[in-house]
């Protein structure tokens, strides 16, 4: 009969779909598996899933589709159905556990031990990573318990007495040192990655010395320009303390200045310095840039 054959027609075209879709979602796991940021096992689940999904939605498309007078599915075709989820999910598992994740980041996400990680050279990374991670977290956490410096820097109040200098200096020697022990457990952490990766896999470590150069360097500039700026703003309010018996407020809420070379030789200081300052945030607002981009990139989440 027509319509029996018509049926059949339609059984065999699903059954070929099935079998191309079925098939096509290890290849696309295994594809974006290093484009994204799941682990391992995330990646497999993903993988069972989506078989399960669209195999699913598939036969009820086709029962669906199907005048009501011949709604009826085989049972070989339900099991067969069922066998090309179990197929997908299993290629899926096996693809993924028997080929190394180059999705670093990935890894280091996840709570894989360090002595579960191989290669070296890829457990090496894994290390780098997170220790860099670990430092960040703790230098946010420092700084969330940290106020802003009050008075603010070059503000009025902050020369209003010597009291109000030498609290506004060390406050910022206090917010420095935070940056400078977060820039040193960073330079421990790459000089340990350096150190062993140098014995391990000297030709990796030149690669990824290269690809890293242009960011070392304007790390290294910030930092300077950091130092450069620090120093200048401790020594202005060093030498504002100095002179303190000679610097006041007056009843308008200005500062009134003993004499004119003072008060040329503050203002120098402070011209200086803050100009020293916005070169250096400048600078740091495109690292914070570069950064931000190479994490959209990979879809992690900003971290500044």
């Amino acid at each position: 009969m027509p319509e029996v054959r018509e049926t059949k027609a339609v059984y065999r075209r699903i059954a070929w779909l099935l079998l191309v879709v079925n098939l096509a979602v290890p290849a696309f796991v295994l594809l974006q598996r290093n484009g994204d940021h799941l682990t391992d096992a995330a990646n497999i689940w993903v993988g069972w899933i989506c078989a399960t999904i669209l195999t699913v939605t598939l036969v009820i498309g086709t029962y669906l589709r199907l005048p009501v007078d011949r709604r009826h599915l085989p049972t070989s075709m339900v099991l067969a159905s069922l066998a090309l989820v179990v197929l997908s999910g299993l290629i899926t598992t096996v693809s993924i556990e028997s080929s190394p994740n180059d999705n670093y980041l990935a890894v280091a996400l996840s709570d894989i031990p360090l002595n579960k990680i191989e290669p070296d050279r890829k457990r090496l990374i894994v290390e780098l990573i997170r220790q860099n991670k670990a430092a960040s977290d703790e230098n946010s956490r420092i700084a969330k318990t940290m106020k802003p410096i009050s008075p603010a820097l070059y503000s009025v109040d902050s020369f209003a007495n010597k009291t109000a200098m030498e609290s506004t200096s060390s406050q910022l020697k206090q917010a420095y040192d935070v940056d400078k022990a977060y820039g040193e457990a960073k330079d421990q952490a790459r000089q340990a990655f350096h150190d062993q990766m140098q014995k391990i896999d000297p030709d990796y470590l030149r690669g990824f010395d290269s690809r890293m150069q242009e960011d070392d360097s304007l790390e290294a500039l910030i930092e300077a320009e950091e130092s450069k700026w620090v120093a200048s703003a401790l020594s202005l309010y060093d030498y504002a303390a100095a002179h303190a018996s000679d610097i006041s407020l007056n009843k308008e809420g200005h500062l009134a200045i003993g004499s004119e070379e003072l008060k040329q030789n503050l203002l120098q200081q402070i011209n200086a310095s803050t100009a020293l300052k916005q070169t250096m945030m400048n600078d740091r607002a495109k690292a914070v840039q570069r950064q931000h981009s190479l994490q959209d990139a990979i879809g992690m989440k900003h971290s500044d």
